[in-house]
């Protein structure tokens, strides 16, 4: 069973994916369920699902452990 990802937000982070046009709550909906996962450089993973609404987005976490990640950025996921 995969762990539960639980997204830490800061001022920074909430600022910088809203300059991507990402919403917390869409960043949050693939954290909850997505359809793809892949470790990313630096330690660092990409996420990559749907929204509620079926937009799809990519987030970059950092992990800091006892399954929370922090939000290294997001936006609209690419067709690559």
């Amino acid at each position: 069973m995969r762990q539960r990802i639980v997204l830490r937000w800061t001022p920074y982070n909430l600022a910088h994916i809203v300059r991507h046009g990402v919403r917390q709550n869409e960043a949050e909906d693939v954290a909850d369920a997505p359809s793809l996962i892949e470790r990313s450089y630096g330690g660092r993973y990409l996420l990559i699902g749907a929204t509620r609404a079926g937009r799809m987005v990519s987030v970059v976490v950092e992990p800091e452990g006892a399954g929370v990640y922090l939000v290294i950025t997001a936006r609209t996921a690419s067709r690559k």
